[in-house]
């Protein structure tokens, strides 16, 4: 009875906390190289777990205490969906840095060279073209090459075959060839106070690639030279890259202008007639849906065709990408001086039997037509106007949305004018064969 007793009665707290250090020391001795560890080492460590008696168990079953492979992948996933979030961001703004380090260090550079130059009277001198400006800057700051474009080509200073720019709406190529014409790097940008000469590239003693133009009107003004990063002086204008022949090499991005008035540099100049610059000559353009464009385009007062009808839209669209616009009815008018060589009023028809022609002059004026316009025609085309003209048609007692444009019939005149103003459908644009729209750089 009495061994009954003792099988069934609950032992005492002592008797327990005993039998769990008992357990706690076979599990550790089991577990410890005690030849190594000094039995009293093994003796402390009992006593930091015998307090909890399911580690002393596992201990004596052989099994280490560690995270499940669950709970192992669960930490790791989380990990990288952190990192996905987080590192794109900071690996931006340590570029970000990085190329605004770049700047400061290029402009300032360029800007003690000009100084230099400017403190030896050579900023105003009569340089004949580019190349010989950067010769003369190169006495003051370090330039490993220098390509005119002409005598060296610019692909031995420009790592890359063409500049990725934005127009507003998509990005745009345009080749590193033709930025010897680009605006407001071309020789023909004149104005009052500015005749940028056709740009060289170079290479700087870092290896970083730029393109310079100079300014043959500039005069010395030390007002004109600041370090502040927003302009650089007036004198030069141009564009550098921050990374050399890595990518994107893009106007904007990696791609850096000197002085704000570096804009658009895909619109080369093809001709210039006049004052004007033409930028574009095309035949007849994609219609355009006028709803996306009106108030957006200046020009665009009213949408009377739905959907993509509307050509004359999708003129004045195609221009304003480029950052040009169609001729209005005067500077057609000074497109029809200069190829028929005698003065035409803005609404002015010059019938055909005002002036007579002789072969070689016909001859000529469609020589001229090829290159100032960069096509080949008998002499009869249609360049329309930026500007509309709106007609009440009492016949179908609705208003007539037309384009304006100016009709040449200069070589063969199998018209009664050799050129007239007239008037078209917006929705429907002409003869595709001889219809033609101008884009004359803003």
């Amino acid at each position: 009875m009495k061994n009954f007793k003792q099988a069934f009665t609950k032992p005492s707290r002592a008797t327990s906390k005993a039998r769990d250090e008992q357990a706690s020391t076979e599990a550790l001795s089991f577990r410890c190289n005690c030849e190594r560890w000094r039995l009293e080492g093994c003796e402390q460590r009992v006593k930091g777990v015998s307090r909890y008696p399911f580690i002393a168990n596992s201990l004596k079953r052989g099994a280490v205490p560690a995270f499940t492979l669950a709970e192992v992948l669960i930490t790791l996933a989380i990990i990288g969906v952190v990192a996905a979030m987080t590192l794109p961001t900071l690996i931006a703004k340590v570029n970000e840095k990085v190329d605004g380090n770049q700047k400061k260090v290029t402009e300032a550079k360029l800007i003690q060279g000009l100084n230099m130059l400017d403190l030896h009277g050579g900023i105003n001198n009569t340089y004949s073209s580019t190349a010989e400006f950067v010769e003369e800057l190169s006495k003051y700051m370090k330039i490993t090459k220098i390509c005119d474009g002409t005598n060296t080509a610019f692909s031995e200073c420009i790592p890359y075959s063409e500049i990725t720019y934005n127009n507003g709406t998509e990005d745009k190529t345009v080749e590193i060839t033709k930025l010897n014409t680009a605006k407001s790097l071309g020789k023909n940008i004149t104005d009052e106070e500015t005749e940028f000469m056709a740009p060289v590239a170079m290479v700087l003693a870092d290896g970083t690639p730029m393109f310079l133009t100079y300014n043959k009107k500039c005069i010395s003004d030390p007002d004109s030279i600041k370090d502040d990063n927003k302009s650089i002086h007036k004198c030069v204008d141009g564009i550098y890259d921050l990374n050399g022949s890595r990518k994107p090499n893009k106007y904007g991005k990696d791609l850096v202008s000197l002085n704000s008035s570096v804009i658009n540099i895909g619109s080369p100049v093809l001709a210039t007639i006049g004052e004007l610059e033409i930028i574009k000559f095309a035949s007849v353009p994609k219609p355009a849906d006028c709803s996306k464009y009106i108030g957006k385009i200046e020009e665009i007062k009213t949408c009377p065709y739905s959907g993509e009808s509307d050509y004359w839209v999708g003129a004045l669209a195609a221009c304003d990408e480029i950052g040009g616009h169609m001729p209005d009815k005067k500077e057609l008018a000074t497109i029809a001086t200069e190829l028929l060589g005698r003065n035409v009023g803005e609404e002015e028809n010059i019938p055909s039997g005002s002036i007579n022609f002789t072969s070689n002059e016909k001859d000529a004026m469609r020589e001229k037509v090829k290159d100032l316009l960069g096509i080949n025609t008998n002499g009869k085309f249609v360049i329309y106007s930026t500007e509309e003209k709106i007609t009440y048609n009492r016949n179908t007692m609705r208003n007539m949305y037309e384009s304006t444009y100016r009709y040449f019939d200069i070589v063969y005149t199998t018209s009664d004018y050799y050129t007239s103003y007239g008037s078209y459908s917006r929705n429907i644009y002409g003869n595709a064969n001889n219809t033609y729209y101008v884009c004359i750089a803003d």
